[in-house]
């Protein structure tokens, strides 16, 4: 079972900013980063950190939010927000969830946040994504990697584009398709081309000189 018909598109997934604490300079600053990110365009913003403690990741998550609430305040809208793996996480403060293929069981995930969050769901294969078609719970995939990154070593072999193409069409517009691993100013372009729904950065942003101008463009990227 998905989310609910219409939740999916209700999101402006074209920029999905996914945080890293140590990139960031440590969790007290991870929340600029958000507010800079949302404030320069992202539409979905992950909190992501495989190391805090739950209490530490819950306190880290809900400055997120402020971030990101401080920053509708001046743009006139908000991010997503979406927990990484943190499946308690989401269930006790609303969000949206995503996880990797070793995180769990997502039909658990499903039956505890019900059908008004979106989950999200990495795939890194075409094999990974017929077994998730087959039974779907996921709204969101994401493709990954489509090039290798140094923010995230754990991962398969990189799609490229040819890759993350084939696996765009097989999706079939069942999901929302996203890109990450390695996308930057320079070859985001080529992966819009793909034919995703949004492309996923970490580095592009929190590495950035001015994080809220690469969001902008990055951005800005769709319309060129």
């Amino acid at each position: 079972m998905q989310a609910r018909p219409g939740l999916a598109n209700s999101v402006d997934w074209r920029l999905y900013y996914v945080t890293d604490t140590d990139l960031s300079g440590g969790p007290e600053q991870v929340p600029h980063f958000v507010e800079q990110a949302v404030l320069g365009g992202a539409g979905v913003v992950q909190i992501r950190d495989k190391h805090l403690g739950h209490d530490d990741f819950l306190a880290l998550t809900r400055a997120c939010m402020a971030a990101n609430e401080r920053a509708a305040m001046s743009v006139g809208r908000a991010a997503a927000i979406v927990v990484n793996d943190r499946l308690e996480v989401a269930a006790e403060l609303g969000l949206h969830y995503h996880q990797g293929q070793d995180d769990g069981d997502i039909k658990r995930a499903r039956k505890l946040l019900g059908p008004d969050l979106l989950i999200g769901l990495s795939i890194s294969s075409l094999q990974e994504l017929e077994a998730e078609l087959a039974n779907q719970t996921a709204d969101a995939l994401g493709l990954s990697p489509i090039w290798a990154t140094p923010t995230k070593t754990d991962t398969a072999e990189a799609l490229g584009i040819d890759g993350a193409r084939e696996l765009v069409v097989a999706t079939r517009r069942r999901a929302k398709t996203l890109a990450i691993g390695g996308i930057n100013l320079v070859n985001g372009r080529w992966v819009i081309q793909t034919g995703v729904d949004g492309i996923c950065v970490v580095s592009a942003i929190t590495s950035a000189p001015d994080p809220r101008d690469a969001a902008t463009q990055l951005l800005g990227l769709w319309s060129d």
